[in-house]
């Protein structure tokens, strides 16, 4: 299944499953491909056919993204190099949860819970020390025994005790002596945690940034706002002051930016944060579908964050 082919199925998939969905954006950035809400569970998605065409950059973003929504990013493929990706398997591409469409479906539709991971050596599982303790102690089994029983070293098994993972195989071993599981399931939906000192802020010395995108994130700065730039997704940054966050567009007026403005206006409802799009010249429109519009002639002119955020509310209401 191609790339196009698979966005297209996943979209329809979430929908039938009860989440709103965001519609393709018509050009390809090397983001985030689709946003999906249900209730208080948003997924930021990119897919791709073979996960290694994930790059380190676009990781992290869609990691700093993600923390500063309290929303979970997934990576969805097929394959990892030439290999085939395993379903019910959780792989991991630079912190990114990473599945195939067909776990997905099965996590989802079927409720079927997800365990092992792929880590360097093979399939993994994280199991419950507590309970594993508590069996061990309960059948009267010495360290030694289990040990023997499972084919690991004492050593081993009190790291179980203590939290640590062990291959799928040897979890097999303990659930046969204990005739019962004692693995957990991994929580696909759990929003990732992120050093908030590793995040991507704006610097006014920075030299690849537009002359325009300078100016108005220098402008939003100076009125009170951090800037973290999103240099691969549809919007170039999110604008945050205490707790509000907004999608922040910045781009010289042309038709491409009303394109944008209309995708924004999609995403925005989902993530359930405001977006704005900041341009260079007057237009009739003060909004587009919901997307306010802002001038920086205007931006100018304002010395207060709570002044931009009332401009915008006004302008979403503007015909």
């Amino acid at each position: 299944m191609d790339r196009t082919e698979l966005i297209i199925n996943i979209r329809e998939f979430l929908g039938n499953a009860g989440f709103s969905v965001s519609n393709p954006y018509a050009i390809h950035l090397p983001g985030f491909d689709l946003v999906a809400r249900r209730d208080d569970t948003l997924l930021i998605i990119k897919v791709l056919s073979n996960i290694d065409g994930l790059s380190e950059g676009v990781g992290n973003e869609l990691r700093a993204l993600a923390y500063l929504l309290n929303a979970t990013p997934l990576l969805i493929g097929e394959k990892n190099g030439v290999n085939t990706l395993e379903d019910d398997v959780v792989y991991f591409r630079f912190g990114i949860e990473t599945v195939t469409f067909s776990t997905l479906k099965n996590h989802l539709h079927e409720e079927v819970p997800v365990r092992a991971y792929a880590a360097p050596g093979g399939l993994y599982v994280n199991l419950d020390s507590e309970k594993i303790r508590r069996l061990r102690q309960e059948n009267d089994i010495s360290l030694g025994t289990f040990a023997r029983r499972v084919h690991v070293s004492r050593r081993t098994v009190r790291m179980y005790e203590d939290g640590m993972s062990a291959r799928i195989d040897i979890a097999n071993r303990i659930e046969d002596m204990f005739d019962q599981s004692v693995t957990t399931s991994i929580d696909l939906f759990k929003p990732p945690m992120v050093e908030t000192e590793r995040l991507p802020l704006f610097e006014k010395e920075q030299k690849h940034m537009k002359e325009f995108q300078h100016e108005v994130f220098s402008l939003l700065q100076n009125v009170g706002y951090k800037i973290i730039p999103m240099d691969r997704c549809p919007f170039e940054a999110l604008s945050k002051e205490k707790d509000k966050i907004l999608l922040t567009c910045v781009q010289e007026y042309n038709k491409k930016l009303i394109e944008k403005a209309h995708f924004l206006s999609s995403i925005s409802k989902i993530m359930e944060k405001h977006a704005v799009v900041f341009t260079n010249k007057d237009v009739s429109k003060k909004n587009v579908e919901g997307t306010p519009i802002i001038i920086k002639k205007e931006l100018k002119k304002i010395r207060d964050p709570e002044d931009v955020f009332t401009l915008i509310l006004e302008r979403i209401t503007t015909e």
